[in-house]
């Protein structure tokens, strides 16, 4: 029997609206077995005590994209979910948008062989809004929900009109699943793009385009008010205040910011020199960074995500737009007064937010909380120690972060899925290295 007694650390369940210090944590056999004060080891059990480390239910990433299979040479699903694990994440949410998209009962199962063949975590696999991404004809959404899709995306893409929009909004809602929409205007992308053809490698991606595709998305949402509308990467303080007014209007709507967008602005980036430069949507004024801030706080900005978008990397002009970063969102967001009063919201926006952002689907995830008696799915981790992602640490495949060498604040010690541990960090847990 396999016994670990994690003593003396802070337990934030946001689920569960508990924070608690000097909490010990007994796992036997992969269950959580009991929380409680001055819990004492047996002569099986393997005891650690880290001062000042936290134990959360672990996280859930709203919105990764694997690239395997269709794009092996970008990401394999074993090493972004061993990323994944190592940034505290015991689920991420696979987006549909492979090469070919996932917008057939046949092609989800050939990503979910995959998920199951190689992942080092829960891989929910998304289906499709529309067929092909193109945003004329609605995907086969009851199709793809059977074979257990748990919500709806065409990310990357935003083609889709508001008649069709509408219809896909009413299918999902009763089939009981989240549409998470990719807040970006085609129309008027193209518009300032006239030479550009692919979508993806558009160049000037001006805020009015997240604005409008919010708004369009919004009045489809009051259409069917039944409906579950997620907006993802948000990245302008005026898209966070639609959020906002939306949400006191008693709409059902949710929204995901980014570590990138949180932490940093365009000029910013330019200024330091990175050679890694370009995201869609783009990296913002400071302005937007501060408002993203405070609509995360207060609540109007449901969940962090890491948007993990990995590409090889190339000379800048032919670079691929996207960040690699589901490792790091933790740590990118811990510098910017994580460690202090904000950190329980902050853990509630990678494990409570995101499931409910899902709904029935993230229970599956460990969407209960830390509970006694069941497998363990928790992340157990430093907000004090500090760390740099370099090649000796670093575990997806491609590296185009913009935090690559930079010392960042946060490390995970461990992390439980389902009942097993999917990531121990040796150096920082000797104990459970050598047990």
């Amino acid at each position: 029997m396999s016994q670990i007694l994690i003593q003396d650390v802070r337990l934030i369940d946001p689920i569960n609206r508990v924070d608690r210090e000097s909490c010990d944590v007994l796992l036997r056999d992969g269950v959580l077995a009991e929380l409680g004060s001055g819990l004492e080891a047996s002569p099986e059990t393997v005891a650690v005590r880290r001062p000042g480390s936290v134990v959360s239910p672990a996280f859930l990433d709203l919105h990764c994209h694997l690239r395997d299979p269709g794009q092996p040479w970008k990401e394999r699903v074993g090493r972004a979910t061993a990323a994944a694990a190592a940034g505290g994440f015991g689920a991420v949410c696979a987006m549909a948008n492979l090469v070919p998209p996932v917008d057939t009962v046949e092609r989800f199962r050939a990503a979910q062989r995959e998920a199951k063949a190689f992942a080092r975590v829960t891989v929910l696999q998304l289906g499709a809004c529309t067929e092909g991404l193109e945003g004329a004809s609605p995907a086969p959404l009851e199709e793809l929900a059977r074979a257990g899709a748990v919500a709806f995306s065409d990310d990357g893409r935003n083609g889709i009109g508001l008649e069709v929009l509408v219809r896909v909004l009413r299918r999902a809602a009763d089939l009981g699943r989240t549409v998470a929409v990719h807040p970006e205007d085609e129309q008027l992308l193209a518009r300032v793009n006239p030479e550009g053809e692919d979508p993806g490698r558009w160049h000037l991606r001006p805020p009015d385009a997240e604005l409008s595709a919010i708004e369009r998305a919004l009045q489809a949402l009051r259409i069917v008010p039944q409906a579950r509308l997620h907006l993802q990467h948000i990245s302008t303080a005026r898209g966070a205040e639609l959020v906002r007014q939306a949400k006191a209007e008693g709409l059902p709507v949710t929204a995901e910011v980014t570590p990138h967008h949180l932490m940093l602005s365009g000029a910013e980036l330019e200024a330091k020199g990175r050679p890694v430069s370009r995201c869609n949507p783009p990296l913002r004024t400071e302005a937007d960074r501060t408002a993203l801030w405070e609509a995360l706080l207060d609540g109007t900005i449901d969940a962090l995500a890491s948007d993990h978008a990995p590409h090889e990397l190339a000379p800048a002009e032919e670079r691929a737009p996207g960040f690699s970063g589901v490792q790091l969102v933790l740590s990118a967001v811990l510098g910017q007064g994580g460690a202090g009063a904000h950190l329980p919201r902050l853990v509630e926006a990678l494990s409570a937010g995101p499931r409910r952002v899902l709904g029935e689907p993230g229970r599956e995830t460990g969407g209960e909380g830390l509970r006694t008696g069941e497998p363990a799915s928790l992340t157990w981790f430093d907000p004090a120690c500090h760390w740099t992602p370099d090649a000796s640490n670093w575990l997806s495949l491609s590296t185009n972060t913009p935090f690559w060498g930079e010392t960042l604040r946060g490390c995970v010690l461990s992390t439980f899925s389902r009942g097993r541990m999917v990531h121990l960090n040796p150096e920082l847990v000797p104990e459970l290295a050598r047990a």
